[in-house]
């Protein structure tokens, strides 16, 4: 069974994105069930996880009630910031179809994200993690530490690095982008999306997707390791199919 662990639809006429920009002649139109349900049977991708693409409870309903009519997601990654009033509320309420297997705030680009590990916010996420929800860190590599601190003062959570904290942005301190992925290795409670790669962009990579996926095999095991399309920004990176076979391969490496 092949399951997708980070995909991604969006309906712009929603009102409440900021990615993807106006002009973007790839990814700024409707991307919804018809246009993945084929390339998913085309792959022999069986099921997918649904991840937020916006900071707003409006799009985790819009995401659960896609979840609900197509059988192939099998659950919604949703939004969630400690800094929201009453978004414990709104959570456990998104949580009661079963539908929502974990939250994700949008922390990439943030310059502080201390705010996590605030008593207020460490509460709330003990009381997710009690319902089996899963934290999704979208993250740079700069902010690694605070996801260590993070697993260290809450075990019962299950922590998600999505996109390997994307290394790529910062090629100059691959050393230490390694250095925190083993410090976080140590915490059983974590584990890595391999997603996100941005494969048409040699140049910028500074380091090959290969020798990014060997740091982490070594630190993780294979079994802590999960594939996710970032579909559809993986259309960029020539599509679908493109970028499965391409971790396929990454995957199978003895």
């Amino acid at each position: 069974m092949i399951i997708d662990a980070h995909q991604h639809f969006w309906e712009l006429a929603r009102g409440d994105y900021r990615f993807p920009r106006p002009g973007d002649p790839v990814l700024y139109r409707d991307f919804l069930p018809v246009d993945l349900a084929p390339l998913l049977r085309s792959n022999d991708v069986d099921q997918t996880i649904l991840v937020q693409a916006t900071d707003s409870f409006a799009e985790t309903e819009f995401l659960l009630q896609i979840a609900a009519a197509n059988p192939f997601v099998a659950g919604v990654v949703g939004w969630w910031d400690p800094r929201v009033a009453d978004g414990l509320a709104h959570v456990e309420r998104l949580a009661e179809g079963g539908r929502l297997v974990g939250v994700r705030p949008m922390l990439q680009g943030v310059d502080d994200i201390s705010f996590i590990l605030a008593p207020d916010a460490l509460a709330t996420l003990k009381r997710l993690a009690e319902r089996g929800l899963v934290f999704d860190a979208l993250v740079d590599p700069s902010q690694l530490q605070t996801i260590a601190r993070l697993c260290g003062s809450l075990p019962s959570l299950k922590v998600v690095v999505d996109h390997m904290a994307k290394p790529w942005r910062a090629p100059g301190r691959l050393e230490s982008w390694a250095s925190s992925m083993r410090e976080l290795a140590r915490f059983d409670n974590c584990a890595v999306k391999v997603s996100g790669f941005p494969f048409a962009s040699p140049a910028e990579q500074g380091a090959s997707v290969d020798a990014l996926v060997a740091t982490l095999r070594e630190a993780f095991g294979i079994k802590r390791l999960l594939w996710g399309s970032d579909w559809p920004v993986a259309e960029r990176e020539g599509g679908y199919s493109k970028v499965l076979d391409r971790m396929q391969a990454l995957f199978s490496v003895a």
